[in-house]
């Protein structure tokens, strides 16, 4: 007896989105209680997703230096990490750009008349590579910055390779364990995709 193809997560999520216009649509007269009961649910999500993302990165390159054991390959993996982030950074700013202006005209125009806005100051070239390496442990973690999350991750995974694995098993096991785990984690929070997005999606369209 064959088992049952259980449904792919893609599948599931993009049933939930349709069904969360159907109900966003059907609870137009009561937005106060889909904001009120419903998007927490959403929020909920989105604060499991923010939780495992600095774990997750640096663990995940941590094991992946140590499972290298020669720093002279990790230099190369290292600077190739921190060009695919600014490249994938740069390219998803580019969509949003792209994307606000050919759709703006699609959207209600909201009163700015009442609205003020200071602009940050510019910020040097070389505050921003100062910006990159962290002061302290806690500071990327609790802030998720993740360039100076991925430094850290390159400079533990350096020190550990530098002690040697006859010396620091336990530590390197250690690492892996808690990859494996967040990684875990990780899993457990994506099946919830499909409620994440219903319930964000839910009390935007209401």
């Amino acid at each position: 007896m064959k088992e049952k193809k259980k449904m792919s997560l893609a599948m599931q999520i993009f049933i939930a989105l349709v069904l969360a216009i159907i109900a966003g649509l059907l609870m137009q007269n009561y937005a106060d209680f889909a904001n009120n009961y419903i998007k927490p649910f959403g929020t909920i999500f989105l604060n499991l997703i923010k939780f495992i993302v600095c774990p997750i990165v640096l663990f995940s390159i941590m094991c992946g230096i140590i499972s290298m054991s020669d720093i002279r390959k990790v230099g190369s993996i290292g600077l190739k990490t921190v060009v695919f982030y600014l490249c994938t950074t740069a390219f998803a700013v580019t969509i949003g750009l792209v994307g606000g202006n050919l759709f703006k005209g699609m959207f209600p125009v909201v009163a700015t008349t009442d609205l003020t806005y200071e602009a940050a100051e510019s910020v040097s070239f070389m505050d921003t590579i100062v910006n990159i390496f962290p002061s302290n442990f806690i500071a990327p973690m609790s802030e998720s910055n993740m360039l100076q999350v991925i430094v850290m991750s390159v400079l533990f995974g350096f020190a550990i390779i530098l002690i040697g694995p006859e010396k620091n098993p336990r530590l390197i096991q250690g690492c892996n364990d808690l990859n494996d785990m967040f990684m875990k984690c990780m899993e457990m929070i994506l099946k919830l995709s499909p409620i994440g997005v219903f319930c964000l999606l839910s009390p935007v369209i209401a």
